[in-house]
C-alpha cells in the first residue's frame, strides 16, 4: 500500500521537487496544495485541500503551520500530520531535556507580567543589559529575541503587535551566542538523517554532520519523552563550543534544510502506514 503526501506547493523551494521525486519514486502518491489567493483564506476557498485525498486515507502533509494546525483539528487523514502541538511547547519537554538544554536558566511566566518584572528579570538572568524572550507554544507567536534594557519596551510593543495574549506564557532565559545549529528528523526513536543549517551564524544548509551534534541528537532521539512518533530537533554549537539542544519541533511543518529527503520518506512512509493500520 503506498501513502499519499500533500506537499505545500509555494513553500520549500530549495528541495521540494527532489522530495517529490523521492516520494513518487518509492511508489507513493504525491499532491499539491496552493495557497489561498492573497486577501483570502483556506474557509473563502472552501477548504479544497479536502478533496485531494479520501477521509481517513493513509496521508502525511508537508506544508506551513497554518494548514498543518488544520490538518491536525481536523483529522482528515491517518496520520496526515504528528502534531500534537502542546507536546511541543517548552513547558512540556524542557523538564524532560533541561540538562542538555541551550537555555536551561530559564523563568516561565505570563507575557503579560514581562513588564511588571523587568527588573527582576534582567537582574536575575541578564547579561551586559540583555535577556532573551521566546514564546512556549510551538505555534510561534512571536519570534524569539535577544532584548536589552534600552530596547525593552519597544520590542514589547513588537510583541504585542502580533496580539500575543497576555495569559500566553513566555521563557526568558541568559542570552547565548550560538555560531552553528543542526536539524535533525527523528522517527520511532531514531535519527533518519540531519542537515547543518547555520555556520559561523550565516544561513548556510549542508548535508554536513558534526559527529558531536550527531551524538547529542541520538541521546534526545532515544529518550522516554516522545512527543510524536516522527519530530525534529535542532542542535547548536555555542561560541564557548557547547553543544546543546536548541528546540524540538513539529516534523510536518519543519524546513528539511539539506536533509536527505529519500531517507525522509522512506521513514516517514513506513510510520504512517504503521499508524493508519492501527487505526482502520
Amino acid at each position: 500500500m503506498n501513502v499519499g503526501w500533500v506537499i505545500d506547493a509555494g513553500l520549500f523551494d530549495h528541495y521540494r521537487d527532489q522530495l517529490i521525486a523521492d516520494i513518487r519514486a518509492q511508489g507513493h502518491e504525491v499532491k499539491l496544495i496552493h495557497d489561498p489567493k492573497a486577501g483570502y483564506n483556506w474557509d473563502d476557498e472552501g477548504c479544497s485541500y479536502r478533496e485531494i485525498f479520501p477521509q481517513d486515507a493513509c496521508a502525511v502533509v508537508h506544508g506551513d503551520i497554518e494548514i498543518v494546525s488544520r490538518i491536525s483539528r481536523e483529522r482528515l487523514w491517518k496520520p496526515g500530520v504528528f502534531a500534537t502541538f502542546e507536546n511541543f511547547a517548552c513547558s512540556s519537554y524542557y523538564c524532560h531535556f533541561g540538562e542538555h538544554l541551550l537555555n536551561n536558566d530559564y523563568i516561565m511566566l505570563p507575557f503579560g507580567e514581562l513588564r511588571r518584572c523587568r527588573e527582576f528579570l534582567f537582574g536575575t538572568l541578564g547579561r551586559d543589559d540583555k535577556i532573551f524572550v521566546r514564546p512556549d507554544s510551538p505555534l510561534k507567536l512571536f519570534t524569539g529575541q535577544i532584548t536589552s534594557t534600552t530596547t525593552f519596551d519597544a520590542d514589547m510593543e513588537l510583541m504585542g503587535f502580533y496580539d500575543v495574549p497576555a495569559n500566553a506564557l513566555v521563557v526568558v532565559s541568559s542570552p547565548k551566542s550560538i555560531v552553528a545549529e543542526w536539524r535533525f528528523i527523528i522517527a520511532d526513536q531514531t535519527i533518519v538523517t540531519g542537515s547543518e543549517y547555520i555556520d559561523s551564524e550565516k544561513f548556510a544548509p549542508k548535508a554536513t554532520i558534526d559527529p558531536k551534534a550527531l551524538e547529542l541528537a541520538e541521546i534526545i532521539a532515544s529518550s522516554a519523552y516522545q512527543p510524536e512518533r516522527v519530530w525534529v530537533a535542532d542542535i547548536c554549537r555555542t561560541d564557548q563550543g557547547a553543544y546543546r539542544l536548541l528546540e524540538i519541533g513539529v516534523f510536518n511543518c519543519a524546513d528539511l534544510y539539506a536533509c536527505d529527503t529519500a531517507a525522509i520518506v522512506r521513514a516517514v512512509s513506513e510510520v504512517a502506514l504503521d499508524t493508519w493500520r492501527q487505526q482502520v
